[in-house]
């Protein structure tokens, strides 16, 4: 066997090894990028699901509220209607209330 034998084999098996290993790496792209699509499929399946979960939390607890704010409201009317006194008070408590909050949205506390 002479030298260039040697060398003939050699860039044959090179070259063998060199399609082998691009066949790989073909085909492991292609399975990476399968497991990505599904991963992002999953993900937008679950995303969907959380959406759907969180909307469902809100309408309970504005159904909670609504609840309680009906039965409070039925309680100041009644003692709206039982004392005048405290309604006037009620009322003048309120409007220095918006006056407090009028003065600081105009007049905000530095920082």
């Amino acid at each position: 066997m002479t030298k260039q034998d040697l060398l003939e084999i050699t860039r044959t098996l090179v070259e063998h090894i060199d399609r082998a290993t691009q066949g790989l790496r073909a085909e492991m792209l292609q399975r990476m990028d399968a497991l990505r699509v599904e991963m992002l499929q999953r993900m937008d399946e679950h995303a969907a699901s959380l959406e759907e979960s969180i909307r469902d939390s809100q309408t309970e607890m504005l159904k909670a509220f609504i609840s309680y704010q009906e039965g409070q409201q039925i309680r100041m009317r009644g003692f709206e209607s039982k004392d005048v006194e405290i309604t006037e008070r009620m009322a003048v408590l309120e409007r220095r209330l918006q006056e407090i909050e009028r003065r600081l949205l105009l007049n905000p506390p530095a920082a």
